[in-house]
């Protein structure tokens, strides 16, 4: 692979069936050295997008001299010959050319596809991030000949790479790429062929790599009576002139830390909760960290940190912690702990590397992770990409507590990732985890988690949230049929398993059970139909995705309840799964009466265990769900045509749950965010989480303002003349949206961000603007519809006449200080759907208990929802811009006053969009 030709396209759009080639770039590489490029411009046949323009840094202007493709095809033909071609994400640009000719015939090499085999962990894929990460020299710009030349280089980056990996692993990797029918199969082919001529002798022994051994370090418990802290050592170091200001060049001293951190210390010394809202900018993470660390040394007591967020946990464990850790006399063991399936198992791994043959998707994902597991210290799948339609090959081989053989398992003390997790949480001081995890080690009576002392809980607003799914069930048509394939696997390897003696009829047992599986299977589907029909006709949705609550017969707010037929069908799928479950049960039996059983047999027993054990849970949720007969609870359907059918259920209210699991006892709980209060009272958030069964004599509230100016740094405008769409017609209500989104975004020349409630509405108004952003100039990216979250605020950051238009997840956690951002519009007020079946069970269940769910529940969650959109404006003290909000009701109902109150501004201004543009206009300036 050392002589080649790189291929690069630079195209109007993705689509090859109707956009245009508008540049090729290639180079020609023998014997790993460049000899010769070719470069050309293609002449499209309309005007280049905002975007294409912004990427490339071309314009129209530059065509007007440019060949059509079918004026340069034959020499670009004659320049590949019959060489290879390689190039990033190659299968694009090969599509590209195909269509326009069917003499490009030459074999392809992805660097895309052979980056992923050989570098499993890096951060992201894309070209130029590779180039930097392997010190390539690139061009910035994204141009095709540069791009051409930096696969070019990538390749043989590689190869080199390539080069220096052991013998056996690329023999494994061989075997794996022949099965995905991957055309880096003859590389690695020719390159194990090789190897073995060099090293005739060194065996391929196939050996798996372990996790470091962590000692196991047994901590004492706390002392009854603690040692206290106190604030001048936690201002030792946070202080205007601690161990931080002189260590950290950029620290700023922040008054409103050090008070939350003398609130943090009064709620550690006194086994008190705290209510803590920090706005932004306070530092809140380093003023729960410190006094966290300090305690957990002094009393021996680990201080558990739960977040919500992937982009927090990543904050507090490779920022803060570490930035803590170098200071002085303040050694201090941390530890970041996930679920358990976060974390392969070798055992199972092992296994699944043992089968003969694997579906080329499968083939394909394992190849990518033997790299991966020859250089990982801890097996957790976060540092791997893993697309979401991958998952379930990651599901066969992760660690599962029903599946683990323990202290049985050859794997157990030196090797076993998730047990290195589990010692180093031991031994930590500081343990993070995701709200997730708290909420299973809670569920499952603390069998999850290492014992812990004071508890800490980062965004802590979404605690309701995340309680109401975790302490839910959902069983739906895919997770059925992905356990009665894991099943059917499993079988398989039953019938070709080699014994010394089968018991009495094993071979008919296994047939038996062949058949209840592919019973099962049958009803599963007839099930699930069943259910979707029934939900169309009773809710009338024939089209898109649908949600509908149910209940028993007579239930007291009158909602459907299963008929008849879909009840006996209910039955049926309930017997043939208990059915296969206790088959399964039985096929144990008749292995445990072989002795001695072999280390491949108990492996085999432990995933039929674990495969009944599922079985068993699938059917008793699914009873559990379909017969709803808790009160406290509600159940629903959700599904649509060609996609998965779900059933759930989730209780109505989590407060009394909460408090008898985190609570009831005595012990210090920091509950922290920048948006908990309302109308600057903790009153609805303490009722959500339980808080209002404890005597307030036990909890400590404190709101702390951020050290923003946002009086100077924040014009806020609210509009009067845009009515509801049910007072003029979804139609002109979204051409009158659009008309001033468009006005206001062209007065701040791009640098805005919409955030709307509904992703209808974002399609709406995203058609109707797009040309006229075009024609201005400005790029428009749209949620869901120019790529993923995390990428277009990456693409939102590069250029300054930008528009984003964002949905319901970049409300929070979109950080974009600078001038990228100087302006948020939010088109309505975030409120929920009132038919969403928890909100509107938690509607009735208020109404029934004589109160107003609207204005006790809606308003108040929909207060928290808007202040987190509010928040992404001011990053930082340098931050500058406006902040409009397009929904009249803020204006003209009673309850805007909540909306106006809880936010950290004394004044705004109201007029109508004319208005509005010209103020924001002015005030830019």
């Amino acid at each position: 692979m050392l002589t080649f030709v790189a291929l690069d396209l630079e195209t109007t759009g993705l689509d090859y069936r109707i956009d245009d080639i508008i540049e090729i770039g290639m180079v020609k590489v023998i014997d790993g050295t460049e000899v010769a490029k070719y470069q050309s411009l293609v002449r499209p046949r309309g005007k280049l997008s905002v975007k294409i323009k912004r990427l490339t840094g071309l314009n129209d202007n530059d065509f007007l001299e440019a060949p059509e493709l079918r004026d340069i095809l034959a020499e670009v033909l004659d320049f590949v010959g019959d060489m290879p071609v390689v190039g990033h994400n190659i299968a694009f640009d090969r599509d590209f050319l195909r269509e326009n000719t069917d003499r490009f015939t030459n074999e392809i090499f992805d660097t895309l596809e052979l980056s992923r085999l050989l570098l499993p962990a890096a951060a992201n894929h894309r070209l130029a991030d590779l180039c930097i990460l392997l010190n390539i020299a690139i061009d910035t710009q994204h141009r095709a000949l540069d791009d051409a030349r930096s696969s070019a280089r990538l390749l043989l980056s590689l190869l080199a790479r390539l080069e220096k990996i052991e013998p056996e692993l690329i023999w494994q990797i061989t075997n794996l790429l022949k099965q995905s029918k991957s055309a880096w199969f003859t590389v690695f082919q020719e390159l194990t062929f090789k190897l073995i001529k060099q090293f005739p002798n060194r065996k391929i022994t196939g050996a798996l790599p372990g996790a470091p051994q962590m000692e196991n370090v047994l901590r004492e418990k706390a002392p009854v009576t603690a040692t206290p802290l106190t604030d001048e050592e936690c201002l030792a170091i946070l202080g205007i002139d601690g161990n931080l200001s002189k260590t950290l060049e950029r620290f700023i001293f922040r008054p409103q830390q050090c008070i939350m951190m003398s609130l943090v210390i009064e709620a550690f010394n006194n086994r008190k909760i705290l209510l803590a809202e920090a706005g932004t900018g306070t530092g809140k993470s380093l003023a729960y960290l410190v006094p966290s660390i300090i305690w957990a040394r002094k009393n021996n007591e680990k201080v558990l940190i739960a977040t919500h967020t992937i982009n927090l946990q990543e904050q507090l464990w490779k920022k803060d912690i570490p930035l803590l850790d170098q200071l002085e006399g303040l050694g201090f063991n941390s530890a970041l702990m996930k679920g358990r399936n976060n974390y392969l198992c070798l055992r199972r791994w092992l296994s699944l590397m043992e089968e003969a043959n694997h579906p080329p998707e499968e083939a394909q994902f394992l190849a990518r992770l033997l790299i991966w597991l020859h250089e990982t210290k801890t097996g957790d799948r976060t540092e791997l990409y893993i697309p979401y339609q991958e998952l379930e090959y990651w599901y066969r081989i992760c660690s599962e507590s029903e599946s683990c053989l323990g202290s049985h398992c050859r794997y157990h003390n030196a090797r076993c990732f998730f047990s290195a997790a589990r010692r180093q949480a031991e031994r930590a001081d500081i343990l993070i985890v995701n709200h997730s995890l708290l909420l299973s080690d809670a569920n499952s009576e603390n069998k999850v988690l290492p014992s812990y002392g004071p508890l800490v809980v980062d965004e802590a607003h979404h605690l309701e949230k995340c309680a109401t799914e975790h302490l839910g069930k959902a069983i739906g048509r895919n997770e059925v049929m992905r356990w009665l394939a894991a099943t059917g696997k499993l079988l398989h390897k039953l019938e070709n398993i080699k014994m010394f003696s089968f018991p009495d009829n094993w071979q008919e047992l296994l047939r038996e059970t062949s058949e209840v599986r592919y019973k099962s299977k049958e009803t599963t589907t007839t099930f699930f139909e069943m259910v979707l029909r029934w939900m169309e006709s009773t809710a009338g949705n024939e089209f898109g995705r649908a949600t509908m609550r149910f209940g028993v017969d007579g239930n007291p707010d009158g909602l459907p309840s299963f008929p008849s037929a879909l009840d006996s069908e209910l039955d049926n799928l309930l017997f043939h799964l208990k059915t296969l479950s206790q088959l399964l049960v039985r096929l144990i039996s008749s292995i445990e009466e072989i002795a001695p059983i072999s280390d491949e047999l108990a492996g085999l027993v432990r995933d039929l265990m674990f495969r009944a054990t599922i079985g068993e849970e699938i059917r008793g949720n699914l009873e559990f769900i379909c017969r709803c007969r808790q009160e406290e609870q509600v159940y629903w359907v959700e599904g649509a045509h060609d996609s998965e059918v779900v059933l759930r259920f989730a209780p109505i209210d989590v407060g009394p749950i909460l408090q008898e699991k985190f609570f009831a006892e005595e012990r210090t709980v920091i509950l922290t965010s920048a948006t908990l209060s309302v109308d600057g009272k903790f009153g609805h958030y303490k009722k959500s989480i339980g808080l209002d069964l404890i005597s307030n004599d036990n909890i400590i509230e404190i709101r702390v303002d951020s050290p923003f100016n946002y009086g100077e740094q924040v014009l806020m405008c609210a509009a009067r003349d845009i009515p509801q769409p049910a007072q003029i017609g979804d139609k002109q209500y979204h051409d009158l949206l659009s008309e001033t989104i468009l006005n206001l975004t062209l007065a701040t020349k791009g640098r805005t961000l919409v955030l709307f409630t509904s992703h209808r509405s974002l399609r709406e108004v995203y058609q109707r603007l797009k040309e006229e952003y075009e024609n201005n100039d400005i790029c428009l990216l749209g949620h869901e519809l120019d790529g993923s979250r995390n990428r277009l605020v990456e693409q939102f950051m590069e250029g300054k006449r930008t528009v984003l238009f964002g949905s319901s997840s970049f409300w929070e956690g979109v950080d974009i200080p600078g001038d990228s951002l100087s302006s948020v519009i939010i088109v309505k007020l975030p409120f929920m759907p009132p038919n969403q079946p928890v909100l509107e069970s938690r509607i009735q269940r208020i109404a029934r208990q004589g109160g107003n769910g609207f204005q006790d529940y809606q308003i108040p969650q929909a207060v928290i929802k808007f202040k987190q959109g509010f928040g992404r404006l001011i990053r930082d003290q340098q931050d500058r811009g406006v902040v409009v909000v397009l929904d009249s009701r803020l204006i003209e109902k009673r309850y805007g006053l909540k909306f106006f109150n809880s936010l950290p501004l004394a004044e705004h201004f109201r007029g109508n969009r004319e208005q509005i543009i010209a103020k924001v206009k002015s005030w830019l300036v």
